[in-house]
C-alpha cells in the first residue's frame, strides 16, 4: 500500500556510468595493491641489507682470526698462553 504523496527514488545507472565506476574501482585496487607490495619490497630491502651488513661484519672478524692462526708467532703465543685464544661464539652478533 503507498502512501499518498511520496515518491519512489529510482537509481538510474546508463551504461557509460557503470563502466566509469567499475574501471575506477579496477584501478583503485590494483593501486592499493601496487602500493602494499612495494612496501613489503622495501621492508624486505631494509632486512636484508640489515643482515648483509651483519654477515660483512662478522666476516671480516672471522678472517682477521684466520690471519692471526696463519701466523706462526701468533699460534705459539696461543698455546703457551701469552695470547687468548679467539672464540667463535663471542664473533656471532
Amino acid at each position: 500500500m503507498a502512501i499518498a504523496g511520496q515518491k519512489r527514488v529510482r537509481l538510474r545507472w546508463n551504461w557509460k556510468r557503470f563502466v566509469t565506476v567499475f574501471v575506477l574501482g579496477y584501478l583503485s585496487f590494483w593501486t592499493v595493491q601496487s602500493g602494499i607490495h612495494i612496501w613489503v619490497l622495501w621492508h624486505d630491502e631494509l632486512t636484508l641489507n640489515h643482515n648483509i651488513q651483519a654477515v660483512q661484519t662478522q666476516n671480516a672478524k672471522l678472517q682477521q682470526d684466520i690471519q692471526e692462526l696463519k701466523n706462526p708467532v701468533m699460534v705459539k703465543n696461543m698455546i703457551t698462553g701469552k695470547m687468548a685464544i679467539p672464540d667463535p661464539a663471542l664473533s656471532q652478533p
